[in-house]
């Protein structure tokens, strides 16, 4: 009797463990993809703001050079960050998690700015 409590325990315990939404092998894992996600978002605003500066510079053109960068950088490629990315779409409360924290450190950088500022400036902080 205890030897099946403790196969039943076990069982129970391995099918707990396991994630439904766990990103398969082939997928950028979640990490991997906030760093990749937070470098396009970054390079897509960069691209915007100097095409606003400088009308010759196609922003599409622009945004696609420096994401190609990026994903060589990551050392990915297009396909398979689209893949992956189709794959998070799929798995909305994983994706959610990315971009919370996505969020985060975009108000941290945020608030870090602003205490630059304040000090340059003299103000208290």
């Amino acid at each position: 009797m205890i030897k099946i409590f403790i196969y039943i325990f076990i069982s129970v315990f391995l099918f707990s463990c396991y994630s439904v939404d766990k990103a398969p092998g082939n997928i950028i894992k979640p990490k991997e993809m906030k760093s990749i996600l937070w470098d396009v978002m970054r390079a897509q605003t960069f691209a915007q703001e100097t095409s606003l500066k400088d009308s010759t510079i196609d922003l599409a053109v622009e945004i696609k050079l420096l994401s190609q960068k990026i994903f060589e950088i990551h050392n990915t490629d297009s396909t398979h960050f689209i893949e992956s990315y189709n794959w998070y779409v799929k798995h909305p409360d994983v994706l959610k998690i990315i971009f919370d924290s996505l969020y985060i450190q975009k108000q941290r950088e945020t608030d870090l700015r602003l205490k630059k500022k304040e000090k340059a400036l003299g103000h208290p902080m």
